[in-house]
């Protein structure tokens, strides 16, 4: 499933600035809702703009940040997926602190997003934190922090989530997520390759489910 729809999607996402925001939207999108319902938003949201009924809160937020800055996010994020000097573990940890950038992500959802350009990180979300027994504080970080103290405990942190995903396996970190979801949610997916492969059909608009 992973070494099937991923390269697509990382394909997708690096082709230019604007497909690079319709993933991080679609990631802010998801935040506490069903995958099911992902692509309709995603779809509402590209013909209504920020007037979307799905665009409220800090998924505004997100939209407000991504659409100021998802020019100079691009570059930044194809500077480091295309250097030839970095390791995964650096690539990693450059994109992670690009996307917590972006108001309304946290670890996981930027890890989303990282595994979602380039194939690297995951999404320790709600279900994989129960999956793995993770402890949801592990992974809360403070980007308001302030002074050293502070902006030691968040590298930390950071440095924490990248390791741990990369321990459990990107493309292990998915695969296990799609299995679940579609043995959770049978009536909205077929299978688990179902599951998978919306990640791409939402972006393109096909939807799928």
């Amino acid at each position: 499933m992973f070494n099937i729809h991923n390269p697509k999607i990382n394909s997708f996402a690096q082709r230019n600035p604007d497909n690079f925001f319709m993933v991080v939207m679609m990631v802010s999108l998801s935040i506490q809702q069903k995958w099911s319902l992902v692509g309709e938003m995603l779809s509402d949201m590209a013909t209504n703009k920020s007037e979307s009924i799905y665009i409220w809160g800090n998924k505004k937020n997100t939209y407000d940040y991504m659409t100021t800055h998802k020019h100079f996010m691009y570059g930044q994020m194809m500077a480091v997926i295309n250097s030839t000097n970095l390791t995964d573990l650096a690539k990693s940890l450059s994109l992670m602190k690009i996307f917590l950038k972006v108001d309304g992500l946290g670890l996981a959802k930027a890890g989303f997003v990282c595994q979602l350009v380039a194939g690297l990180v995951g999404c320790m979300d709600v279900h994989n934190i129960k999956t793995y027994g993770v402890d949801a504080n592990s992974l809360k970080l403070n980007k308001n922090a302030t002074g050293k103290r502070g902006r030691e405990n968040n590298t930390k942190k950071l440095h924490e989530y990248i390791t741990l995903c990369h321990n459990y396996g990107t493309e292990n970190l998915w695969n296990s997520w799609c299995s679940m979801i579609a043995e959770k949610y049978p009536k909205d997916f077929v299978d688990a390759n179902h599951v998978s492969e919306v990640h791409y059909t939402f972006l393109t608009g096909e939807n799928n489910v």
